[in-house]
């Protein structure tokens, strides 16, 4: 039996069901074999692609081509962005046996971005964006804001800092940046281990002179997931909604939520959070429309705020954005726009304003992820395709973490410390920062692991809408 099943990268989960007969002898991969997958992928593509009108005539395809190769030869050039690097897409294509299936995250439980520190020789280090509680990194010591110089021995690189997202055992040289040539480092193993990956990674309430005594809530916000088991389940919704009413209890008078390390997720769920922090008159107003190619044109769907009992009814909101910050995190700042005021601080954000699907064949043994969508908000706009520029720019080595910075840390984290000065009121803040000299000027290096299926917004099938 051949199951076809789709979901949506970054901005559709689409879920069909498709039945034909079993072929037992689908694990030998042959030209032949190719061929016919290549014919699969072929008409798919030409049906769902959002761009299936600059799909190139079947007459000057290779259809004996490797299936990987195939499917990027029918690609538009408006498919994903084009960096000093080259060329990436959104659209996508894995062998099945790559693609992990387990709804329980499996790994070290870190995330870092990748740092080139000084040019000739080309010195690397990874720093660490936040470690998840109780995994392998945070028992090893690992700290948010501390630095990685080594893998296995060896200086970290583009191509060795992968094995830290990785499913095998890695020894690893850390340390707080400023203490490594004075102090040392530290070194630890790391073996992989289920972790606990709940979106909500931080929270807290905040009454003080920092916030003028205004009651804020601040809330790190990491991926748009409804559940650990799937999308029935509604585990971290009903977490996010708890949240939501303790806010409200508390008095909760101003927002800031922090995107700067989420890709995305379900639609539902950028939905859900929009609907907690949407002012009342939002409500029963559009929140976004998917609009597919002229095929799928009758399938065009509006979605729509509802009420929510934890409601926060603000005024404006604060939005921490980095170069992470993708998808359906792009969604709700572009949905609440027309609302109210969105302040954005930190760096641009990615700009992906389309979505894709997911369509695996068992048969075939691939799974491909075509655009097939562009998201918009009740006015119509969806112009962000190279992100979001924020009101108060993160710039130079500020960007950086350095030593031990927990999140809620409002003194050394610098976007929470703008934000604040924000809430209260503050205008001279919108003055660009000092970079600061650590005796070197960083340059971020874009890691191809954050550019495909880390980046989603998930919706519901075109046929049950």
């Amino acid at each position: 039996m051949k199951r076809t099943t789709y979901f949506l990268y970054p901005l559709i989960l689409l879920s069909v069901f498709l039945f034909s007969s079993c072929n037992d002898d689908d694990d030998k991969t042959t030209v032949t074999e190719d061929a016919v997958a290549n014919e699969w992928i072929d008409q798919t593509m030409r049906f769902w692609y959002y761009w299936a009108d600059e799909i190139p005539a079947r007459s000057s395809l290779n259809f004996k081509a490797k299936p990987e190769n195939f499917f990027y030869s029918l690609l538009s050039s408006k498919d994903g962005k084009s960096t000093d690097n080259g060329h990436y897409y959104y659209s996508s294509i894995e062998k099945l046996d790559a693609v992990t299936r387990s709804s329980t995250d499996y790994g070290l439980g870190l995330k870092i971005q990748l740092w080139i520190l000084s040019q000739n020789p080309t010195k690397y280090a990874a720093n660490v964006l936040y470690v998840l509680p109780g995994s392998p990194a945070d028992e090893a010591g690992i700290k948010r804001g501390n630095w990685i110089f080594s893998v296995n021995g060896t200086a970290i690189n583009g191509t060795n800092v992968y094995d830290l997202i990785g499913t095998e055992s890695v020894t690893v040289a850390f340390g707080d940046y400023y203490n490594t040539v004075a102090s040392g480092y530290n070194t630890a193993t790391l073996n992989p281990a289920a972790v606990n990956d709940h979106p909500i990674i931080y929270k807290e309430t905040m009454q003080s002179q920092s916030t003028d005594m205004k009651v804020v809530g601040y809330m790190v916000f990491n991926h748009f997931t409804s559940g650990p088991d799937g999308n029935d389940d509604t585990t971290y919704n009903d977490d996010m909604v708890q949240t939501f009413t303790e806010f409200k209890n508390h008095g909760v008078t101003d927002f800031i939520l922090d995107l700067r390390y989420n890709g995305g997720g379900l639609v539902t769920v950028a939905k859900l959070l929009s609907e907690l922090l949407a002012p009342q008159s939002a409500m029963g107003q559009t929140f976004c429309q998917l609009r597919y190619n002229s095929q799928m044109a009758e399938h065009n769907y509006t979605y729509i705020y509802e009420e929510n009992a934890a409601n926060l009814n603000l005024n404006r909101l604060y939005v921490l954005t980095g170069t992470y910050t993708a998808s359906a995190s792009e969604a709700v700042i572009n949905c609440l726009k027309p609302y109210y005021d969105v302040v954005l601080l930190g760096e641009q954000t990615e700009g992906k304003n389309v979505g894709s699907i997911t369509l695996t064949t068992e048969k075939y043994g691939y799974e491909i992820h075509p655009i097939v969508c562009q998201i918009y908000n009740s006015l119509n706009q969806s112009d962000y395709s190279n992100g979001f520029t924020p009101d108060w720019e993160l710039t130079g080595n500020d960007r950086l973490l350095n030593g031990d910075i927990p999140f809620g840390d409002t003194e050394n984290d610098i976007l929470l410390n703008v934000a604040l000065q924000y809430v209260r009121g503050n205008s001279a803040v919108k003055a660009t920062p000092a970079t600061r000299d650590f005796g070197f000027a960083a340059t971020p290096v874009i890691l191809d692991m954050d550019k495909n299926r880390s980046n989603r917004l998930i919706v519901p099938s075109p046929s049950a809408n």
